[in-house]
This record gives C-alpha cells, sequence and structure tokens, in this order.
C-alpha cells in the first residue's frame, strides 16, 4: 500500500506524506551537465523511474517546474533535451531499490570552474555565480525536503565539466590551474553541503583534440590523476573519473541539427554516461 500511495503521489508531482530517509545526488557543470541531447531521440523501451525525484534550478528548462520536487524528467536548458539525470536516477534505483533517490541539478553550458564555479574559498578569489546558484538550489532542495518531514542525506555528486578552462579564451594559466581548482571545488562543496563523505563523480571531456582547446590535454590529465582509482600523490579519496571518450557525440545523433559538434555528447552519449555514473557511485555507495 505505501509503495503504491508513493506512485499515485510522485505522478502528480508531490512527495508522500510520511517521512522517509533520502538519498541525494547532486548534479553539476556546463553543457553536458546540462545536457544536449534530445528526448525525442530517447528509445521507447527506456522508461524514466517515476519513483526518483528531482528538483532543479530556476534557470532549468527556461524557468518550467523549476525549485520544486517532482518525478524524474528532462532537466535541461529546453524541454526538448535533456542530462544525465534520466538514467543517472533510473540505473541508481534499479541499482539500489531500496533506497529512496532524489537528484538535485544546476548547470550551466559554457561556465567555466576557474571563475564562474569558483567557491570563493581562498585569498584573493571571489564565489562565481553558478557556485552561488548552486549551493542556494541544493540549499532550497534539502530544506523543502527537510519541511516535508524526509530525512535527506547528500550521498553523491556527478560533474561533467572542463571543457571551458581548455578552450582558449580561458588561457593556459587557467587551463594548467584545473587541477588545483577542481582539487578546493570538491573540497569546498563537500565542506558547504555538510557532507564530509561525499562522492564526487565526474566524466572525461573533449574526446576529441579540436580547435580553439590548446589547454585540453593539461585538463584531462588532471581529470585522470585526480581520481582515487589513478592513486597518484594527487588523488582525491572518494573521487572517481569515468571515461566518456567512446560515447556518441551530438554530431552522430539521428537526424542531428549539429552534424559537426563533437564537443557535446548526443542521446545515447548522455544516456550511457549516466549509466556509467550510477554504476560508479554504487560500486563505492557507502551507508
Amino acid at each position: 500500500m505505501k509503495k503504491l500511495l508513493h506512485f499515485l503521489l510522485a505522478c502528480t508531482g508531490i512527495l508522500p506524506s510520511f517521512a522517509d530517509d533520502i538519498d541525494i545526488v547532486l548534479i553539476g557543470g556546463q553543457s553536458n551537465a546540462t545536457g544536449q541531447a534530445y528526448v525525442r531521440n530517447i528509445p521507447s523501451q527506456f522508461k524514466t523511474d517515476p519513483d526518483v525525484q528531482i528538483y532543479y534550478s530556476k534557470g532549468t528548462n527556461k524557468g518550467q517546474g523549476s525549485e520544486q520536487w517532482k518525478p524524474l524528467c528532462p532537466a535541461s536548458e529546453s524541454l526538448d533535451r535533456f542530462g544525465v539525470e534520466l538514467t543517472l536516477g533510473t540505473e541508481l534505483h534499479k541499482l539500489l531499490p531500496n533506497r529512496k533517490i532524489a537528484l538535485i541539478k544546476h548547470a550551466l553550458s559554457g561556465a567555466n570552474l576557474y571563475q564562474q564555479w569558483n567557491p570563493g574559498n581562498r585569498p584573493g578569489q571571489q564565489r562565481g555565480a553558478e557556485y552561488a546558484k548552486f549551493m542556494e538550489t541544493v540549499n532550497k532542495g534539502m530544506a523543502e525536503l527537510r519541511k516535508q518531514g524526509h530525512t535527506p542525506t547528500i550521498r553523491a555528486m556527478v560533474w561533467q565539466q572542463g571543457e571551458a578552462d581548455a578552450h582558449k579564451r580561458s588561457g593556459m594559466e587557467n587551463s594548467n590551474a584545473y587541477s588545483a581548482n577542481l582539487e578546493n571545488f570538491i573540497a569546498q562543496v563537500r565542506k558547504d553541503t555538510g557532507a564530509p563523505d561525499m562522492l564526487f563523480v565526474y566524466g572525461t571531456v573533449l574526446p576529441k583534440n579540436l580547435p580553439n582547446y590548446p589547454g585540453r590535454d593539461v585538463v584531462r590529465e588532471a581529470q585522470r590523476h585526480l581520481s582515487q582509482d589513478a592513486d597518484t600523490p594527487f588523488s582525491i579519496p572518494g573521487a572517481f573519473v569515468v571515461d566518456a571518450d567512446n560515447l556518441q557525440m551530438r554530431a552522430e545523433d539521428f537526424r542531428s541539427p549539429l552534424p559537426d559538434d563533437y564537443l557535446h555528447l548526443g542521446t545515447f552519449g548522455i544516456m550511457n554516461l549516466g549509466e556509467r555514473m550510477a554504476r560508479t557511485i554504487k560500486k563505492h555507495w557507502k551507508q
């Protein structure tokens, strides 16, 4: 009966009135986190899990349905696109069927880490606009769950970002700082969310060597050596990189309006990335 009630209320976008322990996964980054995959190309056999809830920032989906808890749905720049949220939430709940899973998302296409996502916790630096929006979204989403009587716990964050820091307009100084900036970012997100053991899962960027991205190799190397599995002096406990280099790109998408786009993941690329991130979280899940 409880499960049936939960399903019926989820369909209306209302969380059930009884209290639950809820496991939260955060989503952040730039355009491949926002999601450039096409809803129209989602295969008919894929079913989004309605038991998973999502809360996204004000600008997502052009403001439609933002800043409210609702059943898992596309959360991108517009309603015709989606990001990793669909397969991330669905696959994670499949792997952890006895857990209540909910996602909180804020991302912005083109956003860099060194300024826009900067936590502003180091001397001479200011908190970036996207970091501020992200934390505001997280705090509002968590507060709403507590208001409803639930007990939310942040378990993990997925992050898809780095292209902007590798671009020529950022300069090699900021490309070279990506390693230190990402390490600082992870530490500060864990501190600001009160989740020191939060898993941090992120995907590789720029699988192809594209023009205008001179910092590509530096950013990608930083992504590799910061991962716990790399076992380097720079490795961060609880941080894990997901290989996204062999995933479908937007240029290869069905009826893609951008047949030369090898910067952004396509529909199946995004879907597969979400599944890989979910499996990585499950592998390192801490009760």
